[in-house]
């Protein structure tokens, strides 16, 4: 059964008894009904039961531990496993933050718990849900019999750039590997059920962006979506493909101007017939490392990294590093080839 109460139900779990009773007030306060358990065996059991309209939960436990609860409600599949799930924990570090999101995690609140912004973290997801209420839970799959065939979407797959097919309503059509993979290594974006920002100003701001590229045919905009944490933002270019469809798909590449996609090793020896060890140099060179970086993450002298440099700029036809690093991006960036 799902919450009666006029603007949702929300499953508390903690084992920090006060820390509980007070999430449960002020959410009471603020109009929302408010289950409390005190493990996550016993939220596991009051799930079998009920249906929340979104999850609070800590992160360490003992027992079963926040991780493993939402493993577990998201491995049980069906509705519960569509509901919003927010981290409660005292440490806001990146990987931890990674960790979550990879398992499927909405969003985090960081003890000590500021509850405006946990009263307003609750709305905005809920607000999310009813904008999109057949989001999935799933890992994204490409749909080839409304996008193209699976031999034409694998090209997409190889390529390093991160590529998102999708629509004005947010329906993730294909995305490529390396889409998915920036998605999980980042707090900005989802794609499971829905192309989304997970912060909600910037999810209007991408939701106005997606429907004014679907009224045109051949549209081209530019989009910057901030990250969460606030360390990076990602680059989004989306065009607007021509489709015979009444929803017009919309190619939206993205941009990490932290991490740019880099050609494969292989690709500098076919092309410039550099070494391995001379293809790993200007990788890591392009990658913004200093020679001295470069010989320490080797494990040789800078004498041999100034040896082999010599040697790439000789057979590149390089005359300085910006240069070389502009014709290392000019390479095709080539993910490695999916089994």
């Amino acid at each position: 059964m799902r919450g009666r109460d006029s603007k949702g139900l929300v499953l508390c779990i903690d084992d920090e008894a006060d820390l509980l009773r007070d999430l449960a007030d002020e959410l009471r306060e603020a109009g929302y009904g408010a289950l409390e358990v005190a493990s996550g065996e016993e939220a596991l059991e009051q799930l079998a039961r009920v249906q929340p309209d979104l999850i609070l939960c800590d992160i360490s436990m003992p027992g079963m531990d926040g991780y493993a609860v939402l493993q577990a409600v998201k491995a049980a599949g069906g509705p519960n496993a569509a509901i919003p799930f927010v981290f409660l924990t005292a440490l806001a570090e990146r990987q931890q933050i990674i960790d979550g999101k990879r398992l499927g995690a909405d969003d985090y609140l960081v003890k000590p718990i500021d509850y405006d912004l946990m009263l307003a973290t609750v709305e905005a997801r809920l607000r999310q849900l009813k904008l999109w209420p057949d989001r999935g839970t799933g890992p994204v799959e490409p749909h080839w019999s409304d996008t193209g065939s699976p031999e034409a979407m694998s090209v997409l797959d190889v390529l390093a750039t991160p590529v998102v097919v999708t629509d004005a309503e947010r329906r993730v059509h294909f995305a490529n590997i390396a889409a998915r993979k920036l998605v999980e290594e980042m707090d900005g974006l989802v794609l499971d059920g829905g192309f989304c920002a997970t912060h909600d100003t910037e999810n209007r701001k991408l939701g106005i962006w997606l429907r004014e590229l679907g009224t045109g045919e051949g549209e081209v905009a530019a989009l910057t979506i901030s990250a969460v944490s606030g360390e990076h933002d990602v680059s989004l270019f989306g065009v607007a493909l021509q489709s015979d469809h009444a929803d017009p798909r919309i190619a939206v590449f993205l941009g990490n101007r932290q991490r740019p996609p880099l050609p494969r090793p292989e690709t500098l020896s076919a092309v410039y017939g550099l070494t391995p060890t001379e293809a790993r140099i200007s990788l890591l060179l392009a990658g913004g490392a200093k020679p001295a970086a470069i010989a320490a993450t080797l494990g040789v002298s800078a004498t041999t990294v100034a040896f082999h440099l010599r040697n790439i700029f000789e057979k590149t036809g390089a005359d300085r590093q910006a240069t070389l690093v502009g014709l290392l991006f000019s390479c095709p960036a080539i993910s490695a080839i999916p089994d």
